[in-house]
């Protein structure tokens, strides 16, 4: 049996997925997490549910920084070099007028 606040709870979510399909052409109702949320019977188990993804989103983030973090000295090392070498090719491309001896 829902109660009057889980009833409400699921209106403000069915609300935010329509909207959230109609802005991004992606239906989110459709997902695994969406039917969760749709068989919860009470507040508690919504916002279990919640504090799940809110863990994996973290962990995601976390790994995405770790890869960033990665990447960044490899990063900083190409553009050094880049702009080592397109300072000499502007060196070479210049044309010096000549002058007579």
């Amino acid at each position: 049996m829902l109660t009057s606040s889980t009833s409400t709870i699921h209106s403000i979510i069915d609300a935010a997925l329509a909207d959230y399909t109609k802005l991004t052409g992606t239906d989110l109702s459709k997902t695994p997490f969406a039917t969760a949320l749709e068989q919860s019977n009470s507040l508690e188990v919504v916002l279990q549910l919640l504090h799940e993804r809110e863990k994996a989103f973290k962990e995601y983030r976390d790994d995405d920084r770790k890869l960033l973090n990665c990447l960044s000295p490899a990063v900083k090392v190409l553009q050094s070099f880049s702009d080592i070498v397109g300072a000499v090719g502007q060196v070479s491309h210049t044309r010096h007028p000549v002058t007579p001896f």
